[in-house]
C-alpha cells in the first residue's frame, strides 16, 4: 500500500453510493485507531475513538451543523479566542446541564447584557447581569451574596482598600433595638461621626469637650447617727464624714450638708451658738468651708431674754463647691464645730437624730 493522490481543479473523494450503511475513514493505528465517518443511524458526521462507528465518539456534527463534544476541549495558543455567536440578533449561551439544577452564561440580546442564572432558558432567573457600562448587578429577591473568605484579613474590597469590619459591627449601624452590656466610657475610647461628609472616628475627650462640662459623675452619702458634743472655743470633728474618690483632677466636688444640733438649758446669762467649717484629707488637704464666725454672727445663734432655761433641737444645712483638690485618689471630708461659749453644749446627733454629708462629682 502507497499514497493516493488525487489531481485536478475540483477533485473529489466520495465514500458511499447513497445506500442505509455506515461510511468511514478508518486510522488503523499502532496502540490506538481512530476513524471518521457517516453514522447511518444518526445521521451525523462522527470522529471517534476506536474502528466500530457510533462508539467513543469524540465529536459529532448533525444536519443543521450542531457540534457536540465527548471530551474535554482544550484552546492551545498564545492568545486563543472562543467567539459564540454571529453578530446576529439573538441570545448566545454556554449551559450547564446538571443533574438536578442547570445554569447558564449567556449574552441577553433583548437587554444587551451578559447574564448568569438559573436554568436553561436566557434571561429567566438570572442571578447577576453585567450591562454595557460594566455595571454589576445581583437580581431582586431572595439572593445572598457571601464573600466566605471575608476575615479582616482577605475578602471584600472598596475601591482597593480592603473592608475589615465585620458584619455584625455593620449590622450594629442598622438601627436595631438591641444594646449590648455597659461600659465605662474613657477618654481614649472611639465614636464614629460624620466631619462635613466625611465619617471619621473620634476619641470620646472630643465628646465632653464640645458638650462641655457639668456631668454628674457620682453620688456619695452618709447618714450619721452617733452623739457628738462640742463646747470647745476651737474647732472639733462632729463625727460627720463623707469619702469620695474623684475621676478626673479636673472635677468639681459639690457639697450638701446637714448638721441635727440640741442645745441644752439655755438661759439669759447664756449666748448659745455654734460654727461649721469643712476639711478635707487624703488624696488632698485643706478647709473647704469655714464661717470665721464671732459673737453674734455665728450661724447657728440664739440670744434669750427670759430668766426660765430652755432646750431646743434644729437642723443647719451649708454647702460648698470644691473646685481645687486635683486628685483621683479618695478624699475624706469631715465636718467642725466650734462652740460660742464653753458653758454651753452644742450637743449633735443627740438622741440619734441623724446629720447627713453627701458628695457629688461634676465633670469639668
Amino acid at each position: 500500500m502507497g499514497t493516493i493522490q488525487i489531481d485536478g481543479s475540483t477533485p473529489k473523494l466520495t465514500i458511499g453510493n447513497a445506500t442505509a450503511e455506515d461510511a468511514t475513514i478508518l486510522f488503523d493505528g499502532n496502540a490506538q485507531d481512530f476513524y471518521i465517518a457517516l453514522d447511518d443511524s444518526a445521521d451525523d458526521l462522527l470522529i471517534g475513538l476506536g474502528s466500530t462507528v457510533g462508539t467513543t465518539p469524540a465529536i459529532s456534527i448533525d444536519e443543521n451543523l450542531a457540534v457536540k463534544t465527548y471530551g474535554d476541549i482544550t484552546m492551545t495558543g498564545t492568545t486563543p479566542v472562543l467567539t459564540i455567536g454571529d453578530a446576529g440578533a439573538e441570545d448566545t449561551a454556554i449551559v450547564f446541564d446538571g443533574n438536578a439544577q442547570d445554569f447558564y452564561i449567556a449574552l441577553d440580546d433583548s437587554a444587551d447584557d451578559l447574564v448568569i442564572g438559573l436554568g436553561s432558558t436566557v434571561g429567566t432567573t438570572p442571578a447577576i447581569s453585567i450591562n454595557e457600562d460594566q455595571d454589576v448587578t445581583i437580581s431582586d429577591g431572595a439572593i445572598d451574596f457571601d464573600v466566605a473568605s471575608h476575615d479582616g484579613t482577605n475578602g471584600l474590597k472598596l475601591g482597593g482598600t480592603l473592608v475589615t469590619t465585620t458584619a455584625a459591627e455593620l449590622n450594629l449601624l442598622d438601627g436595631g433595638t438591641s444594646v449590648g452590656s455597659s461600659i465605662t466610657v474613657a477618654d481614649a475610647d472611639g465614636f464614629v461621626v460624620n466631619d462635613g461628609g466625611t465619617m471619621k472616628t473620634i476619641p470620646a475627650s472630643d465628646i465632653s469637650t464640645y458638650a462641655g462640662g457639668g456631668k454628674l459623675l457620682q453620688v456619695q452619702h452618709t447618714n450619721y447617727t452617733s452623739q457628738t458634743s462640742v463646747a470647745d472655743l476651737d474647732y472639733v470633728s462632729t463625727g460627720v464624714t463623707c469619702a469620695i474618690t474623684p475621676s478626673a483632677t479636673d472635677s468639681k466636688i459639690f457639697g450638701l450638708l446637714k448638721l441635727h444640733c440640741r442645745g441644752h438649758s439655755v438661759t439669759s446669762s447664756d449666748e448659745w451658738g455654734y460654727s461649721c467649717k469643712v476639711t478635707r484629707s487624703g488624696g488632698a488637704a485643706g478647709d473647704v468651708l469655714e464661717e470665721n464666725a464671732s459673737g453674734s454672727s455665728f450661724s447657728t445663734y440664739f440670744a434669750h431674754d427670759s430668766d426660765t432655761s430652755f432646750h431646743f433641737c434644729f437642723h443647719s444645712s451649708y454647702q460648698f463647691l470644691d473646685t481645687s483638690h486635683a486628685t483621683v485618689s479618695a478624699i475624706t471630708y469631715t465636718a467642725y464645730a466650734k462652740s460660742m461659749d464653753v458653758d454651753e453644749n452644742a450637743s449633735f446627733q443627740n438622741g440619734s437624730f441623724p446629720s447627713q454629708f453627701t458628695l457629688m462629682e461634676i465633670s469639668a
